[in-house]
């Protein structure tokens, strides 16, 4: 270490650490809601289209049933 550069206090290092934490936990949490957000549309236009023309086979009216109760259970 130089003679001329004082060393740096543990606090100013633990700051760092737990403002990067934050921001990171922060970052993650805004991506997480903006992907949701995202399924959340296409998951109405799918119901939508579901509601206009109701499928004919059994299958088809299961899954619609399904992506209802998605829809219904993710409060989109």
């Amino acid at each position: 270490m130089s003679p001329h550069r004082r060393p740096v206090p543990l606090w100013y290092v633990l700051l760092a650490v737990v403002v990067s934490v934050l921001g990171v936990a922060g970052a993650g949490i805004a991506y997480t809601e903006h992907v949701a957000r995202r399924q959340c549309t296409v998951l109405r236009a799918e119901v939508a289209v579901y509601r206009e023309a109701p499928p004919a086979t059994l299958t088809g009216q299961q899954l619609a049933a399904a992506k209802e109760q998605l829809l219904r259970d993710l409060h989109c």
